[in-house]
Order: C-alpha cells, then sequence, then structure tokens
C-alpha cells in the first residue's frame, strides 16, 4: 500500500500504419489512438480525488497537442493538467463512492494539421497518486488501462465511410486490477523540508520540487498563517494548508 502507484504504459498515435515510401499496396491508413483508463472507487461512503501523471521523454508531451477527458455520467469533462512541464502533464479527478469514472488522454484531433500531417507518436507512462497526501485513509480502486484507435479511410476526408476501431487491453504494473492507495501519516513539526515519500507521488510533482529546492521550506510563515507549531489545534487546517501548498509548487513551476 502506498499514496501512488504506477499503471501502464500509454501510446498516442496520429501516424500511418505502414510508411509511405513502403506501402505498395496502399493500404496504410491513418491509426488515430489514445489512452484510456477506466477507475472505479469501491469504497462505499468517500469520494476519492486523484492525480493522474503522464511521463514521456522520446518525443515528449509538449512535443504535439494533447486532450483530455474525464467522463463520469456521460458528459466528457475537457480537462486542463494542474501541471504541466516538458515531458510530464498531471491532471486532478475526482470520484464518487462506488463511482466509475473513464479518463482519456488523446491527441488533439480537432486541429486539421495534426490529421493532415499524421506525425504524432508519444509513449510514456502513467502513474496515479491520492491528491490528498495526508491522513489515515486507504482507498480501494479498480484500473483498467485500454489503447482505443479509430483508422481512417485512405482518401479522408473525401472518402469517410470505411472508419473501423480497436481496443485492446493494457497490462498493469502490479499484474492486476485492484490497487489500495493510503494516506501518508500526518508528520510532526516543525517541517523543515517534504518527506522522502513524497517525491515519489509521481515524476512530475518531483521534478518541480527538484527544480525548485527553494520552494519547499515548508515553515509556518511558508504554510500561510504564521501560527502553525507543533501544538496546533486544528490539524485539518494544517493538513489543508500542506495541500495547498504542494498545488502552489506547481503552479509557480513554468511550463516547458
Amino acid at each position: 500500500m502506498a499514496v501512488s502507484t504506477v499503471i501502464s504504459t500509454f501510446e498516442l498515435l496520429v501516424k500511418p500504419l505502414v510508411q509511405k515510401n513502403a506501402d505498395i499496396l496502399g493500404a496504410g491508413r491513418t491509426i488515430i489512438q489514445g489512452y484510456f483508463l477506466t477507475i472505479s472507487n469501491l469504497n462505499s461512503s468517500v469520494p476519492v480525488k486523484l492525480r493522474v501523471n503522464f511521463t514521456a521523454q522520446s518525443p515528449n508531451l509538449s512535443s504535439q497537442p494533447l486532450l483530455a477527458f474525464f467522463d463520469v455520467a456521460g458528459s466528457n469533462e475537457l480537462l486542463k493538467p494542474m501541471s504541466s512541464t516538458r515531458k510530464t502533464q498531471t491532471y486532478m479527478i475526482e470520484i464518487g463512492a462506488h463511482d466509475t469514472g473513464l479518463f482519456l488522454l488523446q491527441p488533439d484531433v480537432t486541429k486539421k494539421e495534426v490529421v493532415d500531417k499524421a506525425d504524432t507518436e508519444i509513449r510514456g507512462f502513467v502513474t496515479l497518486s491520492l491528491a490528498n497526501l495526508f491522513g489515515s485513509s486507504s482507498f480501494d480502486l479498480l484500473l483498467t488501462p485500454q489503447q482505443r484507435g479509430t483508422f481512417l479511410p485512405n482518401k479522408f476526408p473525401e472518402s469517410n465511410t470505411d472508419f473501423d476501431q480497436l481496443a485492446y487491453a493494457l497490462p498493469t504494473a502490479t499484474g492486476g486490477s485492484k490497487v489500495t492507495l493510503t494516506q501518508f501519516k500526518f508528520p510532526s513539526f516543525p517541517i523543515r523540508q517534504l518527506p522522502p515519500e513524497i517525491l515519489d507521488l509521481d515524476p512530475g510533482l518531483a521534478e518541480i520540487i527538484r527544480e525548485n529546492p527553494d520552494l519547499i521550506n515548508l515553515n509556518p510563515q511558508n504554510l500561510g498563517n504564521g501560527s502553525i507549531s507543533s501544538t496546533t489545534d486544528s490539524l485539518q487546517q494544517v493538513l489543508t494548508a500542506m495541500v495547498e501548498r504542494i498545488s502552489e509548487l506547481e503552479t509557480q513551476a513554468p511550463s516547458r
């Protein structure tokens, strides 16, 4: 049990199946492929807030425009990353008790040039973390990662009658679908630096902390009210302040 887990690899594509100079039969249709992650919250009374983090290096995530959606009730809510660097993107989602949501990351095919160029090929890995780091709660989740794709007709957009789809499940890093994420026990004050475990929450947060060490001196002044101490009467207030401070680190870091 941990506060974060590695889920799977991912691959985003807008790419011909066969290189043009080798496609002597004219069979190399373009495929548009996205990453789908179904998440079920098995807890019967408690919603869960999660951070979904994507890491890709060669090429990186900023090399092509991407779109992310989260769907619980058929609404396909468009998401913006809560933090973004050259090679990482992190999204925040919430799933109600006993509810199931579907997360999707795909190339931005609303941009005609992305489809016309057909040169998107991004591979990496996905991690999942609790958004609320500190406390004493555990959350049981079911995770099902998939790749889903659509084949465009050979003469698209002139011909639009020959769309085909594919979908295949991805193996999880744990070898199973059920994972348990557990909050950190709240550390004692004064806090001069983040616990080492927090650096493993996801690669995006770890990179921000490594590149901005002057921002993480979590003393009482940095927590905002100047009066938090080891004898504070409001533990929840401190927990909230720490989570907000970590979010600040992400928003202060420049995008790459």
